[in-house]
């Protein structure tokens, strides 16, 4: 599991970002400024995922994520934590891909834990489903669940694990 410093200056949208590194045993890279993505944003080579961060609402950083995404022909997942990430404010995901030789963007996703531990992003109304594994971002049109009870018991294993992120200290 890669866990990014946390410390009482980091952002606390940053600090969400520890749920999707979870999936991932590779090291992830820091990116620096140039690209546009908020602060705190990491390049995983061996998925070829961008993941980034930031409180802020839409439509702040989603033409960043489109671009980023066509530039450097990688899958963007962008992150809105707000201010209070899961006490007052919902964490969103939007996903920013390559489909059909152009960017698309995939809004308005929220975690989902699975009850055998795999990371999906699930559409709030309609969309696709996309599962956040050690390869990578895989889009899926069959949900990972049955139920909508499923569904909401996985969305409040994702939320719960964010809410303790939340709460560590000097980890």
């Amino acid at each position: 599991m890669k866990i990014l410093p946390v410390g009482p200056m980091l952002d606390l949208s940053v600090r969400v970002l520890q749920l999707p590194l979870g999936q991932f045993a590779a090291p992830a890279e820091m990116l620096t400024g140039g690209d546009g993505l908020p602060a705190g944003a990491v390049f995983l080579p061996a998925a070829n995922l961008a993941l980034a961060s930031t409180p802020c609402a839409l439509p702040m950083f989603e033409k960043v994520a489109l671009d980023v995404c066509e530039r450097r022909r990688c899958d963007v997942l962008l992150q809105r934590t707000g201010l209070y990430p899961e006490t007052l404010d919902t964490v969103t995901v939007e996903v920013a891909l390559i489909m059909d030789q152009m960017a698309a963007l995939v809004p308005g996703l929220v975690y989902m834990r699975h009850r055998n531990g795999s990371l999906w992003l699930v559409p709030q109304q309609v969309g696709p489903y996309i599962e956040v594994s050690e390869n990578g971002l895989a889009i899926s049109s069959t949900p990972p669940f049955v139920t909508w009870d499923e569904r909401t018991d996985g969305v409040c294993r994702a939320a719960a694990e964010i809410v303790r992120l939340m709460h560590r200290r000097g980890h």
